[in-house]
């Protein structure tokens, strides 16, 4: 019973040390998530202030095996926000967070936090991500999102307290 309540604090202490702006991005992460499963693309464009900078690099040794079947294969590219929700063609596709780290002043923020991607009850890739924010009249919103990418063809994702130990 005594580690019942001591887990109990623990856990109201954490959501009061969360700042009112911690809670807003988080909400902005949940939104985003919650917009790919859902295919919302309303709500997911909302969630951006342009200019928006989009970019993925591909760790170096999934780069390293990718070289391996396409001798031309870049190893980062940009994309768009837009393109993004627009490329769901079905309710199969969800990202995920986990290890979420976020560092704010009540004007900018970033995220800092592991995803991963999932079709079909499949993760597909995984890594990396890093937004940046704005607080916009009020309103946090993303101005760019930079992540690193692992194919799970070639490497899976470690487990949370693997990748949490330092």
């Amino acid at each position: 019973m005594k580690k019942l309540i001591v887990l109990f604090l623990l856990s109201c202490s954490f959501v009061l040390a969360q700042t009112k702006d911690e809670v807003a991005i988080r909400k902005v992460m949940d939104d985003f998530m919650g917009s790919i499963k859902t295919r919302n693309d309303v709500i997911f464009m909302s969630l951006f202030q342009e200019p928006v900078l989009w970019t993925g690099m591909f760790t170096e040794r999934t780069q390293a095996r990718r070289l391996e079947k396409n001798p031309k294969a870049t190893s980062f590219f940009t994309d768009d926000y837009k393109a993004f929700i627009k490329s769901f063609k079905d309710d199969k596709s969800e990202e995920k967070f986990d290890n979420i780290k976020i560092i704010e002043d009540g004007s900018i923020a970033s995220a800092n936090f592991d995803y991963s991607f999932w079709y079909d009850g499949k993760m597909e890739n995984w890594g990396k991500e890093i937004w940046t924010l704005m607080k916009i009249n009020g309103v946090w919103k993303i101005t760019s999102v930079s992540f690193s990418m692992d194919l799970t063809k070639y490497y899976q994702q470690p487990s949370l307290q693997e990748r949490t130990k330092k």
